[in-house]
């Protein structure tokens, strides 16, 4: 992903962007009613510009400020709710939620909206025109608000549930699995230099993207080949190497050349790394079959969620979807199947071995996948004897361990 989309992204994610936006947007409604003020006819003026905008604006003002604050108050239980319930990775998913920005910034830019328009027109700011106009923006500014407060409302039926979180999750995961099946080698071609200078990081943090394009032009300005060695959701530590290209060495501009094209953070991100959202499910089934939790049927919900992605990593690209233009000086590695298949289903075979439930249906679904014909089958296979030989041993009652090899992959 180019690198500046990838920022502008995780820039418009983020709750204070979109509060600020539609706050600048209220605010500038608010003061720019007078502008149109000349085209108004008289009688328009004369019917809506009287006294009645400033007790819509007032109601508006006085309400919204509790709307808002009871707003975040109900986010920030859902996010300690969803922490607390299924895993901190997705917590971030809360306050990322577009329904829920748009709520929240709704309500903040309408209360602001409100506050300059009264305090305009106790300045004596607009004619009888202005507000006129700002008896047709107030109406507006209304049906929005309610509009917003009944998604808000529904939004949050849903907000805390584990359920909806791993909708969530599995959308994000399907989102990056598709982008990394079209180009598999992340925009590059699959190979690897046997020599050259390494890059190393400049600081350490989990690498959140990779612009190929920016490596494809540092690769041409230097006449060489880059290839890949940290690829999306690797660790890596100040000093450790990023990339190697094709050369017996460089200086110190074309190093940071290609280090720009690595995008560092404290945290995984799902956009570029499809491994992470797989991650995340795992975590919540592996919550949910704690002891203290004890939700088997959460476990089953993921690993239906497992099957589906990994169906849809196993299908062939379409031709509309492939990669046409491949930037023939980036080198990287594909993702191993068996990684993904571990990625999702590791945890909950090791942790749901004594529940005869779960153990039932992960072997089944692992045996759906070992009978596609594909690079799936022998990982799937091998899965399945381990988690038999985990239940022989979690499993105290012979009859519970019949039914579970019953199932036979």
């Amino acid at each position: 992903m180019n690198r500046w989309r990838f920022y502008w992204l995780r820039l418009t994610r983020e709750l204070w962007f979109r509060a600020t936006t539609y706050a600048v947007l209220g605010v500038g409604a608010a003061l720019l009613a007078s502008v149109g003020a000349r085209w108004v006819p008289d009688a328009m003026a004369q019917r809506l510009g009287g006294e009645s905008v400033e007790q819509i604006l007032t109601i508006l003002a006085s309400s919204l400020l509790a709307v808002a604050t009871f707003s975040v108050g109900a986010m920030v239980t859902a996010y300690t709710a969803v922490s607390q319930g299924a895993t901190p990775r997705v917590a971030a998913l809360v306050t990322s939620d577009g329904q829920t920005q748009k709520s929240l910034a709704t309500f903040v830019g309408a209360f602001l909206y409100s506050i300059v328009a009264v305090t305009a027109i106790n300045a004596s700011y607009y004619g009888a025109g202005g507000r006129a106009i700002l008896f047709l923006v107030s109406l507006a500014v209304v049906a929005l608000v309610a509009y917003r407060l009944l998604a808000w409302i529904n939004r949050l039926s849903s907000l805390a549930r584990v359920g909806h979180m791993i909708e969530l999750v599995e959308s994000r995961a399907c989102e990056a699995l598709k982008a990394r099946r079209r180009r598999p080698f992340l925009g590059g071609r699959q190979g690897a230099l046997s020599a050259g200078v390494l890059i190393h990081s400049d600081k350490t943090g989990y690498v959140q993207n990779i612009d190929p394009d920016r490596l494809e032009d540092a690769a041409a300005e230097l006449d060489c080949q880059v290839q890949i060695l940290a690829s999306p959701g690797a660790f890596v530590r100040r000093g450790e190497a990023l990339a190697r290209i094709g050369l017996a060495q460089c200086d110190e501009k074309d190093r940071a050349e290609v280090r720009s094209a690595f995008a560092l953070g404290d945290s995984r991100s799902y956009d570029q790394d499809p491994r992470f959202g797989l991650v995340v499910l795992a975590e919540i089934a592996a919550k949910a079959l704690s002891p203290g939790v004890n939700d088997p049927g959460t476990a089953v919900q993921v690993i239906g969620s497992g099957v589906r992605l990994l169906d849809i990593w196993l299908e062939p690209a379409a031709e509309d979807e492939a990669d046409s233009s491949p930037c023939n000086r980036v080198l990287a590695a594909p993702l191993a199947d068996a990684d993904l298949l571990n990625d999702i289903f590791g945890p909950i075979a090791r942790y749901g071995a004594g529940d005869v439930p779960v153990t039932m249906r992960l072997l089944k679904a692992l045996r759906s996948l070992a009978a596609t014909p594909g690079p799936m089958q022998g990982p799937a296979r091998g899965m399945a004897r381990e988690l038999v030989e985990r239940s022989r041993r979690a499993l105290p009652i012979p009859a519970d361990l019949e039914r579970v090899r019953s199932v036979k992959v």
